[in-house]
């Protein structure tokens, strides 16, 4: 499977439009024509995190934040990112983002948490965006987001034992 097969199937979970303006998710480094050996996860990308694919045989990071968030003016050994950047280049490791697109996506982070604490009758609030995306197959379908989810309690729950 190609790099590229792998964003595709990611974006069609939380397509990028469903990310937050100031965001920068999606490919971050690296080239996509490229076939698969490993895919390592994680939160934020460092040079211990490409270090630790490299050793795995991933060619493949999908971080939850961007590495790169603002322009980068040069890439050199001037900072971390920058750093990383070059590592994740000389490795050839395709380094890959899913920020505020799959926190925002149906099934995403947010359902995730409200899952996780057990929340019932859970829907989206705030704003929502609908988007037009193609499936696996190569038709149009839509995709609903928002930033947030709201969800009751099964039973009434006092502050204290919430908190």
């Amino acid at each position: 499977m190609k790099i590229k097969e792998v964003l595709r199937a990611l974006e069609q979970f939380a397509p990028l439009p469903l990310q937050e303006g100031f965001d920068n998710a999606g490919l971050q480094v690296g080239l996509t024509e490229t076939e698969v050996s490993g895919a390592l996860l994680c939160l934020d990308v460092t040079e211990k995190i490409v270090d630790e694919a490299v050793a795995k045989g991933c060619n493949l990071i999908v971080a939850h934040h961007p590495l790169i968030f603002r322009k980068l003016a040069q890439v050199s050994d001037g900072n971390a990112v920058q750093r990383t950047v070059m590592k994740a280049i000389k490795n050839d490791v395709t380094i890959v983002a899913m920020h505020t697109n799959i926190d925002n996506a149906q099934g995403g982070v947010n359902f995730k948490i409200a899952e996780k604490m057990k929340l019932v009758e859970v829907d989206f609030f705030g704003a929502r965006k609908n988007i037009q995306t193609l499936n696996d197959k190569g038709e149009k379908v839509n995709v609903e987001g928002a930033s947030g989810v709201i969800g009751t309690f099964e039973q009434p729950l006092a502050a204290d034992d919430f908190v």
